[in-house]
C-alpha cells in the first residue's frame, strides 16, 4: 500500500474513546510537524503506534473522512511513488521486504532436494511460513489487545472474545499451509525443469540478475494493489461471497488474525497474487517475496485500531459496510469505480455503488455484532455449504495430486482446479434460490447485477479471471505435465 503523506499538522495525543458521532470530548493538542522522514517504513512520528496524519483526533475513531487522503493519491503524485521508490520505502512495504529478505536468506529454498518430494524439504518451509507468519501477527494482537498500546479502537463496545481468535487462529493456519503448497510445487518445478528461473549465482553475479532482484523487489508491491482490488470485487459476486468469502466477512469488527481468516478457495485465489513468478524467468526471491507479502501484510491492516503502523480505516469500512472498498487506499480503484466510502459516518458523499440499501443495515451496531458472532468454529454448516466444502477443498485436490503421473489430462485437470469452485457455486446456488430463475441476474450476480454485462461488470470480471483464475490453472498445470510444457515455453518458444 503506498503511503498517505500529509504536510500540514495534527494533533498527536490519543483522544477518549466515544461512540460514533460523539465528538463532544477534546484531546489536549499538541503537534506533530511531519519532515523528510515522516512516513518512513509506514510510521507516523518514527512510531507504529500513532494514528495517520490525515486523522482528527479530535473526534471519534473512524470519523475522520479519508477522503481527501485517498484523492491524493493519483495522478503524477501516485506515479512519483512508484517511478521514486517512495512507495516502497516510505509504506509498510518496507517492514515486509525486510522479512521476505530476512526469510530468503536465513530459511533459503532448498531447490535440488526438491526433485523429488519429501517431508523434510516440505515440512521446513511449512515451519518457516509458520514463526513468519504466527511471529508477525502474533505481535500485533498481543500488543494492541493484550497491552493495551492501541488507544482508538473503531468500536469502543468490543467484546474479546475466545471462540472467534480461536476461528481466525485456525484459518490463518490453512492459510499458511496452502502457500506452504503454492511453494513446494513451485519448487519441485524449478527442480525439474517444469519452470525456469534465475539462479542466486545470476541474481548476485551478474549486472542483469542483480536488476531482476531489484526489480521484483518494487514491482510485488505495485502488482498487489491491482491483484487485491481485482480478486477481491470477484469473490464478492454471489455465488463465490455465499460459499468462499462470506466466510472472512463473519469478522465485522475485525482483529490482526481476521486478514488471513479465509475459505480454503479464498486462499486460493487470493495466493494467486503470485502468478506474475509463473509467466517469467525470476529469482526464486520474487516469489518469496509475494508469499510474505500475502501471508503478514492483512495483519496490521486488520487490527481494529485507528493508531498503529498500517491503520486501515480504509478496510475496516469494508468490513462494516460489505460492498464498498475493495481495494486499498494506495492506488484508488474504489474511487475510480464508485465504490468508495470515506469514514463511518453513514451519511456518506462519496459511495456511488449499487448496494447501498444494505449499507445502512450493515452500519448499525447491533447488525454487525449480529454477524460478528458468526467468526466462531461451533455449529454445524448447511447442506450446501458442507457439499461445496467437501467438493473444493477436498475432492478436487485429492483427485490432481492423485493424477500428477497422467499428464494427459493436464489441462482439464488445471481447468478443474482453477474454474471449478465457481461452476460448483453456480450450480449450489440455483439448486438453493427460489427465484434462480426467474431473476438470474440478481441471483448470480449481486451485488453487481445493475452493472452492464458488457461495460463495468465484463471489464472487472475479464481483469478478476487473468489475474486470480488463469495462475491457478497455469500452477496446477505446470505441475501435472511433462517438463518443457508449461506455459512458460509456450510463450517463449523460439
Amino acid at each position: 500500500m503506498a503511503p498517505e503523506r500529509r504536510a500540514q499538522a495534527r494533533t498527536s495525543s490519543p483522544a477518549p474513546v466515544a461512540k460514533a458521532g460523539d465528538d463532544t470530548k477534546k484531546p489536549e493538542v499538541s503537534k506533530l510537524s511531519p519532515g523528510f522522514w515522516e512516513g518512513f517504513a509506514g510510521t507516523v512520528g518514527g512510531s507504529f503506534f500513532r494514528a495517520p496524519l490525515w486523522v482528527d483526533e479530535k473526534k471519534s475513531p473512524g470519523m475522520t473522512s479519508q477522503e481527501d487522503a485517498v484523492r491524493a493519491q493519483q495522478g503524477w503524485k501516485l506515479l512519483r511513488q512508484y517511478l521514486t521508490g517512495s512507495a516502497l520505502f516510505f509504506s509498510p512495504n518496507l517492514v515486509w521486504l525486510s522479512v521476505a529478505l530476512f526469510d530468503y536468506f536465513v530459511f533459503p529454498y532448498d531447490i535440488p532436494a526438491a526433485t523429488s518430494w519429501s517431508m523434510d524439504w516440505t515440512s521446513y518451509r511449512l515451519l518457516a511460513n509458520s514463526v513468519i507468519t504466527f511471529g508477525y501477527v502474533g505481535f500485533w494482537h498481543l500488543t494492541l489487545y493484550m497491552l493495551g498500546w492501541g488507544k482508538r479502537p473503531f468500536n469502543p463496545d468490543r467484546q474479546y472474545k475466545i471462540s472467534k481468535v480461536a476461528h481466525n487462529a485456525f484459518y490463518n493456519v490453512l492459510g499458511v499451509v496452502q502457500w506452504t503448497a503454492w511453494e513446494a510445487i513451485a519448487m519441485h518445478c524449478w527442480a525439474t525443469g517444469r519452470l525456469p528461473y534465475i539462479p542466486d549465482s545470476d541474481s548476485f553475479g551478474t549486472w542483469w540478475g542483480f536488476a531482476a532482484f531489484v526489480a521484483a523487489c518494487f514491482g510485488v508491491a505495485l502488482w498487489r494493489d491491482l491483484h487485491f482490488y481485482f480478486a477481491h470485487r470477484f469473490i464478492h459476486i454471489k455465488f463465490l461471497y455465499k460459499y468462499v468469502h462470506s466466510l472472512h466477512h463473519r469478522n465485522t469488527d475485525i482483529e490482526p488474525f481476521a486478514g488471513l481468516s479465509m475459505h480454503p478457495i479464498e486462499h486460493l485465489f487470493y495466493f494467486a497474487c503470485a502468478g506474475p513468478a509463473l509467466y517469467m524467468k525470476a529469482s526464486p526471491f520474487a516469489f518469496m517475496w509475494f508469499g510474505v507479502h500475502l501471508l503478514i501484510s492483512p495483519a496490521a491492516s486488520h487490527s481494529g485500531f485507528e493508531d498503529n503502523f498500517q491503520s486501515d480505516q480504509f478496510h475496516y469500512l469494508h468490513h462494516r459496510y460489505f460492498e464498498c472498498n475493495y481495494g486499498t487506499g494506495g492506488v484508488p480503484y474504489d474511487l475510480w469505480f464508485g465504490t468508495f466510502r470515506e469514514s463511518l459516518d453513514v451519511r456518506s458523499k462519496t459511495y456511488k455503488g449499487t448496494h447501498v440499501e444494505s449499507a445502512d443495515v450493515k452500519m448499525d451496531s447491533k447488525s454487525a455484532a449480529q454477524a460478528d458472532a458468526k467468526a466462531t468454529l461451533l455449529g454445524m454448516p448447511k447442506w450446501d455449504e458442507a457439499v461445496y466444502n467437501l467438493v473444493t477443498y477436498v475432492m478436487f485436490p485429492l483427485i490432481i495430486w492423485n493424477a500428477r503421473s497422467t499428464p494427459t489430462y493436464a489441462s482439464s485437470l488445471a481447468l478443474l482446479m482453477s474454474l471449478g469452485p465457481s461452476v460448483v457455486g453456480m450450480l449450489l446456488l440455483a439448486l438453493t434460490s427460489r427465484r434462480a430463475f426467474a431473476n438470474p441476474r440478481l441471483t448470480f450476480l449481486y451485488p453487481f447485477h445493475k452493472e452492464r454485462l458488457l461495460g463495468a461488470f465484463g471489464i472487472n470480471v475479464l481483469i478478476s479471471l487473468i489475474v486470480t483464475v488463469m495462475p491457478v490453472y497455469h500452477l496446477v498445470h505446470y505441475l501435472v505435465s511433462e517438463p518443457g510444457q508449461g506455459v512458460y515455453f509456450k510463450v517463449y518458444a523460439r
